[in-house]
């Protein structure tokens, strides 16, 4: 295509569709592999963590992977209407494993009915425009370090996969299979640009299956034919604090999901309507938090690294990932199909997150500067943020044990702790005369 109105050389735009039926079946393939991604975090955050039996994990897989496909086709033809993969939500997903490790495997499980009625009250509040309040403080400040701190916590989580294995040769290859992403969106001509996440991923699968470190057990764990179960965890009604924190976490959840759509618009050179948002908002609390919760998987979101997948393939159109979609959605009802996209390498996936944190960084740069100003005042907001938000991070879980649940669970995310740290820094505690002077 084409540049846009942000200048970025897409290939196909968010409105078309390819020409080529090689297009069409190789681009539509590429978006499949980067589907895999939210893959590996339903399994390594909840999947891992909440004690499953084999069986139960298995089953638990299966419903993870239908509902990426259910998620983001609904979203795309009916939500944001965007090209952006939904997947699990980091937020809510440690809210269960926080959940387990306050009342064990019982109470955390209360969490996925506990979602079924936070996600109706999103989305009666979005339904009212109540959420799409905050674009009256969404500033270039704003966005700029939610996409920071994107970048920046994707980069740390994305190293802590390449070295998972330490030293040994799984980790170059991981550094190798990194640069190779990024080399190929810069530097590669043609054809090669266009596809680094789906080479990326496949050289990787190559790489590890040949040199046998590729985990078979999750494979053959799984059962060849499933038919995802609702309601997997019976229908109880859940304890009234863990609905309470349920509702908070999906409500940040909700603004995590505002960020990422107005990052993505930016990028694009577009931007949302207050009906679009209040329509996504809505199929967000329906989708990403009813459904999910009948279901028995966390509350999904259109994933923030969305942006670094358009900057990385340059393929923005919706045509393509709705055929991924239902591809994703076929797919779900086959176990080991499922058990070999969880299997992913912890290398090969920390090779794609740093390719993405790396687009990321930059692009929150650049959108820090795009305010009327940036000097002293800007500099100290940004870089307060970040820094208490990423430091803070790093704390060890004994001072996270001090606070209440939920002062816990939102200190515990960076990117939720640096937009409402940038809103209170530039619209109170350092709001300048003109601000003032507007209201």
């Amino acid at each position: 295509m084409k540049d846009n109105q942000s200048g970025i050389d897409l290939l196909y735009g968010p409105e078309e569709r390819p020409q080529s039926i090689i297009d069409i079946i190789l681009y539509s393939l590429q978006w499949v592999f980067i589907m895999f991604y939210p893959v590996v975090w339903g399994y390594a955050i909840v999947g891992v963590n909440i004690d499953f039996s084999e069986n139960e994990l298995s089953a638990y897989m299966a419903r993870v992977v239908l509902m990426i496909g259910v998620s983001t086709l609904v979203q795309v033809l009916s939500g944001h209407k965007l090209s952006m993969v939904s997947g699990p939500s980091v937020i809510p997903s440690l809210a269960i494993v926080s959940a387990f490790s306050a009342g064990g495997k019982e109470y955390a499980l209360h969490s996925f009915n506990a979602y079924i009625i936070a996600g109706l009250i999103v989305a009666i509040l979005g339904a009212f425009g109540i959420i799409s309040k905050i674009s009256t403080v969404w500033t270039p400040l704003v966005q700029g370090a939610m996409l920071l701190m994107i970048g920046l916590t994707t980069s740390v989580t994305g190293m802590n996969m390449i070295a998972s294995d330490g030293a040994s040769w799984p980790y170059y290859v991981g550094l190798f299979l990194a640069l190779l992403c990024g080399w190929l969106s810069i530097k590669g001509k043609g054809l090669l640009s266009t596809i680094p996440v789906m080479i990326t991923i496949l050289l990787g699968y190559f790489a590890f299956i040949v040199g046998g470190e590729f985990n078979w057990n999750l494979v053959d764990s799984m059962p060849v034919f499933s038919v995802p179960q609702i309601f997997p965890y019976g229908l109880t009604f859940p304890p009234i604090d863990l609905i309470f924190v349920m509702v908070i976490i999906n409500l940040f959840s909700a603004i995590n999901l505002y960020g990422n759509m107005r990052g993505f618009t930016g990028l694009l050179g577009t931007s949302l309507s207050n009906k679009d948002e209040k329509r996504s908002l809505v199929v967000f609390g329906l989708i990403d938090g009813v459904l999910t919760g009948i279901m028995g998987v966390p509350s999904y979101v259109a994933l923030g690294e969305n942006m670094g997948f358009l900057l990385l393939t340059k393929i923005a159109s919706k045509f393509l990932l709705v055929i991924a979609s239902m591809v994703f959605i076929i797919l779900s009802f086959f176990g080991k199909v499922g058990g070999f996209m969880a299997a992913m390498p912890e290398e090969v996936a920390g090779a794609v997150l740093l390719g993405v944190a790396s687009t990321l960084i930059g692009i929150g740069i650049n959108s820090v500067k795009e305010g009327p100003t940036f000097e002293a005042r800007e500099i100290f907001i940004v870089g307060f943020a970040i820094f208490f938000s990423l430091g803070t991070l790093t704390l060890p879980n004994e001072f996270f044990e001090e606070f209440p649940r939920l002062i816990a669970t939102l200190l515990n995310n960076p990117v939720i702790l640096v937009i409402l740290l940038v809103i209170i820094l530039e619209q109170i505690l350092f709001r300048t005369e003109a601000k003032k002077d507007s209201l």
